[in-house]
């Protein structure tokens, strides 16, 4: 069967596939791996055409000179029951064989497969909330995803993944998927130094908002700012710029804190080096698979400071791979800060034992074999996927 395949996803692939082609730098990890292997589906000789959905904004449909068509539906600019309606009809009418989808979107997921179309869920998302509502709609998801007619579903990383299973998708059928190993810990050098405690340069990269951690970031600059150990933040990324310098300044420390805005990855890497603590605040309610800043920060041999996030505290340990606090809790932040750069030894352990934790970091199926093997369909391929599945041996000895 010639294979129609669609991905529907946040980003937006012409705009950077046409960065690349004028010598460009990625903005986040893999993003050139992603694109190049979606370029490579065209030339397959079972695959007749590649369309990518963006669901962040409006587009004009566009075939780039690789062969993918691109098209583009803001799903979040105007309430989103309305644009999952646009959403589901503009899949219909296109009609794919094969679609993946990085958006837990159910409706979406439920139209297409009653459809007759192979969907590949394959997300990021943790699915940790108190709210009735957003329980509700987890058992929902999790019903259509434990749905015979889709084969497998994927999420990023193991704790993500055992996250899916807690809310009723059957084990036999997640496979875990993460990203090559493209930065590496030999890549930096070890710190064998402390910083200087007096004024430690804080790293913090990704979305600008409230959930991400970074009002409490404030605060801990905030209160650091009125002891003799001051903190200078650095926040790398887009999002509610304007409204937390607002809250800077609120709280009296602006000059403390530079809103760098967004930056190539290859700057983005430079600067975790450079810094002295790189930091991972999110609450437990944003739904977290495991950040692949998390991974970065390793390789860059800078220690982490990072929330007690339920994605985080499954896979790192407090005072052996970072230095671990309570989510929303200012005050101990700032106890984590200063216990991570008053205590140089501490600090060195964790800058040397980086490649260690980075070991055993990127231990599950590879993005790019997932999807050959998802879209291969043969009983080989559906060997492979089933020993990677988190029903499979290899996971046996996790007690998540």
């Amino acid at each position: 069967m010639t294979k129609r395949i669609m991905f529907v996803q946040a980003g937006n692939y012409a705009e950077a596939y046409k960065r690349f082609q004028v010598g460009g730098e990625e903005n986040f990890y893999a993003q050139r791996y992603s694109v190049d292997y979606v370029a490579a589906l065209t030339e397959r000789a079972d695959v007749s055409e590649v369309v990518q959905v963006c669901l962040t904004e409006d587009l004009e449909e566009e075939v780039l000179p690789n062969g993918i068509r691109q098209l583009g539906l803001n799903h979040w600019s105007a309430g989103a029951p309305a644009r999952t309606d646009d959403l589901i009809a503009l899949v219909l009418a296109e009609a794919p064989t094969h679609l993946i989808s990085n958006s837990p979107i159910t409706a979406m997921i439920r139209a297409t497969r009653k459809a007759g179309i192979d969907i590949l869920p394959l997300l990021a998302d943790s699915f940790r909330t108190s709210s009735l509502k957003a329980r509700l709609r987890f058992r929902w998801l999790a019903h259509n995803l434990s749905h015979r007619d889709i084969r497998w579903v994927s999420n990023h990383n193991t704790e993500a993944s055992f996250d899916l299973q807690r809310i009723g998708v059957p084990a036999k059928k997640i496979v875990p998927f993460d990203w090559p190993a493209l930065v590496k810990p030999e890549d930096f050098q070890v710190k064998t130094d402390a910083p200087c405690p007096e004024a430690p340069a804080l790293l913090y990269v990704g979305q600008v908002k409230h959930q991400k951690g970074v009002g409490d970031l404030i605060d801990a600059v905030a209160i650091a700012a009125k002891t003799a150990q001051p903190y200078h933040l650095t926040v790398i990324g887009s999002g509610d710029v304007e409204a937390f310098e607002a809250y800077a300044k609120e709280k009296g420390v602006a000059r403390h804190v530079n809103f760098a805005g967004k930056m190539a990855h290859g700057e983005v890497l430079k600067c975790m080096h450079k810094s002295d603590v790189v930091l991972v605040p999110s609450h437990h309610e944003y739904p977290e698979g495991l950040p692949m800043t998390i991974y970065e920060g390793l390789c860059s041999r800078t220690p982490l400071v990072v929330s007690d996030h339920p994605m985080f505290s499954a896979r790192l340990k407090d005072g052996r791979d970072c230095v671990m606090f309570p989510a929303k809790n200012a005050v101990a932040l700032v106890e984590a800060i200063n216990r991570l750069v008053n205590t140089p030894a501490l600090y060195k352990s964790l800058s040397r034992d980086a490649a260690k934790t980075c070991d055993n970091f990127l231990i599950c199926a590879p993005f790019g074999e997932l999807v050959d093997h998802w879209l291969g369909s043969t009983p080989a391929d559906d060997a492979w996927l089933a020993g990677h599945a988190l029903s499979a041996d290899k996971w046996a000895s996790d007690t998540k």
